[in-house]
């Protein structure tokens, strides 16, 4: 088939192509090209034979949710010839090149190889097979390393599975992550085999990393123990070189818990806690951590206490957890966790006021806060608070189950309206008490609007929670905290003490005692590093 040239136009039923320029100089070949649609928009225009188009479509139709391979937009095949347009990749994107492939960070290059195999696995999942991958079929982002593939120009259907037909295809892993990680040519099949053979030859090039090696030793040849026989073979391979390379995120913790004035509160029936423990799971460090705040209800007997229990039970039943299902469950599921560790702690409450009724008639708020790895949960109950910090941006990470929230969901009163109604604020419709143990359902994980909020879907959100990211601070406050300050005055706050949780927390109840807040205070903020 002939190539096309840069800026012929080409007729592609109502749409108006215009060829950008050719991504292969093979004829021979399915060619492609990157055209503009009208004046305007970018996508990618495929040639071939009838039978080659029809394998692609088989290939890439309901493809939109794989990152890293186009979506059809329109075909027309038949008398032997296919032409298909696709989507482009993000106009960031460019022709992969050697040089700048070998600057990109590691961790975002073993990322990219990564969400590679995951796009070729699809196509290997649906009876397509690239009989091999080229550099030039890829475009990269060199800022983040992202790869895209751009053509497919040697795609088939094999009948059956084989070992040979899989190397083909991932050989050209290894050769990337090579030449990424060790910034220099990659030097070829046979001589890598060689030198993966040689100890001293490893250790004399720095050949170190043993997930390095282990990629390496599964790309470069379809014979031995090591070669990787499928795309879930490399995946696991790929996970263990990622995570060699990625630090575990730290936490900085503050906390403070204050009387208030003396004229309204002669005890205080505020808890907060927290506990951090580090795993290492295969080669990958985790840091988990879980941090709460509870408010003891004053106008019920014993609040004190039953806020004290309720965190140190929820303490205990986190640290259980980490120990029966591990780091890695915590970090897939963090809210479910999250709910089941409040869920534990309100049970623990219920039994003491079984174990003693005439002495414990206790109520508890619970905000509690869930990290493992880069995940976050939370559970939630009450009218204390949980709330995100990042960047500019102050994000509340729970709804308050009081009078006041009721009435401005109704339309009763608004958010302004509702601050100055102090009855309506100061009446909770949720708690934890020895009386009753709370149903499940109505211990709460993150709202649903906080998915449009951060940018996330819906789905998903009060399973596998929200990212964790450097930077991230979490404020946790009962309300004699956040009742005693607006947007404006938590912002100036934090933008004094933000490199300090522990100066963040006393400044925010050093806030409220200087307003002579009527109620104990208490704050736990957590810093995430990178």
């Amino acid at each position: 088939m002939a190539l096309l040239s840069a800026g012929q136009e080409f007729v592609f039923g109502e749409r108006r192509l215009t060829i950008q320029r050719a991504l292969h100089d093979d004829a021979s070949s399915s060619p492609s090209y990157l055209v503009l649609v009208g004046d305007a928009k970018a996508a990618l225009l495929w040639q071939g034979s009838e039978t080659w188009g029809r394998r692609v479509l088989e290939t890439l139709s309901n493809a939109e949710e794989i990152a890293g391979l186009p979506r059809i937009i329109d075909s027309q095949i038949g008398n032997g010839s296919a032409s298909i347009l696709l989507t482009a990749p993000p106009a960031s994107a460019e022709p992969f090149d050697v040089w700048k492939w070998r600057h990109v960070q590691r961790t975002s290059s073993v990322e990219s190889l990564r969400r590679l195999a995951l796009a070729m696995g699809a196509i290997h999942a649906r009876g397509g097979w690239l009989q091999g991958l080229r550099r030039h079929d890829l475009f990269m982002t060199p800022s983040s390393g992202a790869l895209f593939m751009v053509a497919m120009p040697r795609l088939a259907a094999l009948d059956r599975e084989s070992v040979e037909a899989v190397w083909r295809d991932i050989r050209v892993f290894g050769e990337l992550a090579f030449e990424n990680f060790m910034e220099r040519e990659y030097p070829g099949g046979h001589q890598l085999v060689a030198l993966l053979q040689d100890r001293a030859a490893m250790a004399e090039a720095g050949l170190n990393a043993p997930g390095l090696t282990q990629v390496l030793a599964g790309c470069v040849t379809p014979y031995g123990d090591l070669a990787y026989t499928n795309i879930a073979e490399l995946l696991r391979g790929l996970d263990h070189f990622r995570a060699e390379l990625v630090r575990p995120l730290n936490m900085r913790v503050g906390s403070t818990s204050t009387l208030g004035s003396y004229i309204f509160r002669q005890n205080n029936q505020d808890a907060c806690g927290h506990v951090m423990l580090d795993a290492i799971c295969g080669s990958r460090k985790l840091r988990v951590g879980f941090f709460c705040v509870a408010d003891g209800i004053g106008g019920i007997q014993d609040g004190e206490h039953a806020s004290r229990m309720i965190v140190e039970s929820a303490c205990t039943a986190f640290a259980r957890a980490w120990s029966f299902y591990g780091a890695e469950r915590l970090e897939q599921t963090p809210v479910p966790f999250a709910r089941g560790i409040a869920r534990v702690a309100c049970q623990r409450l219920v039994l003491e006021g079984e174990f003693d009724p005439g002495n414990n008639r206790g109520g508890t708020t619970f905000s509690g806060l869930l990290i493992a790895g880069g995940r976050a949960g939370v559970c939630h109950i009450g009218d204390s608070r949980v709330m995100l910090v990042r960047g500019d941006e102050c994000i509340a990470l729970t709804e308050d189950h009081s009078l006041a929230a009721i009435l401005i969901q109704l339309g009763e009163l608004t958010a302004e309206e509702a601050e100055r109604n102090e009855a309506s604020q100061r009446t909770i419709s949720r708690f934890m008490s020895t009386a009753n143990e709370v149903e499940c359902e109505r211990i709460d994980g993150f709202p649903a609007r906080l998915a449009e909020r951060l940018g996330l879907r819906s789905f998903g959100l009060n399973t596998a929670g929200i990212e964790v990211r450097p930077g991230d601070i979490f404020v946790l406050t009962s309300d004699g905290a956040h009742n005693e300050y607006d947007l404006p005055t938590l912002r100036r706050l934090i933008a004094q003490n933000s490199g300090d949780p522990q100066k963040l927390c006393d400044a925010i109840a050093g806030h409220a005692l200087e307003r002579i807040g009527r109620d104990n205070s208490t704050v736990v903020a957590v810093l995430v590093e990178g």
